[in-house]
């Protein structure tokens, strides 16, 4: 797994060995910022579900001032600040272990602003993603231009809803067994 744009393309990222992390592939993550535009100069980013870290890490590494870290696990919130640790991005960060959606209600507590891009990468076939664009929308945490990328087996369990609230599904498109939508 690897960084494939920015300032750090090419770093090798750590992975989590026998602990069931699922990490975005290398080709997937590419084809997200294909989509969202190279560069994501002074953006605030959110990793939701956050697991190794590379979704934010990549972000940083395209330019996003600052990136901020949920997970609910130990080991995975672990990961991340080793591979921040391999990018040397340890000051553009906060982690932060959560229970998601409802963890949602205390990123205000962490002291950061608004979100100009958010990923939300669940466990597949759990029904995590309406409920956490739901609480997304409802604590009010996106910009005025946020973006947000899901992530998606494209079961029925984690089917992409076309509105949530304010946020509307703008695009959407299958790489193998991984269904992307991206929401404005």
């Amino acid at each position: 797994m690897r960084i494939t744009g920015g300032r750090n393309k090419g770093y090798r990222l750590a992975r989590m060995k026998g602990y069931h992390i699922r990490p975005t592939s290398d080709m997937v993550r590419s084809s997200i910022f294909n989509i969202l535009g190279q560069a994501m100069n002074g953006c605030i980013t959110l990793d939701l579900f956050a697991g190794t870290g590379s979704l934010g890490i990549e972000s940083i590494s395209r330019g996003s001032e600052k990136a901020v870290f949920i997970d609910r696990s130990a080991k995975a919130l672990a990961l991340i600040k080793k591979n921040l640790s391999i990018c040397g991005y340890k000051e553009l960060a906060i982690i932060a272990r959560e229970e998601l959606p409802d963890g949602l209600a205390r990123i205000h507590d962490l002291g950061c602003d608004l979100f100009d891009l958010v990923f939300i990468d669940p466990p597949y076939g759990k029904g995590y993603i309406r409920p956490t664009l739901s609480r997304l929308v409802d604590e009010e945490l996106l910009s005025r231009e946020g973006r947000v990328v899901v992530e998606s087996s494209g079961g029925i369990d984690d089917e992409l809803p076309q509105k949530v609230g304010d946020l509307a599904l703008n695009l959407e498109r299958a790489y193998g067994s991984t269904v992307i939508g991206v929401y404005l």
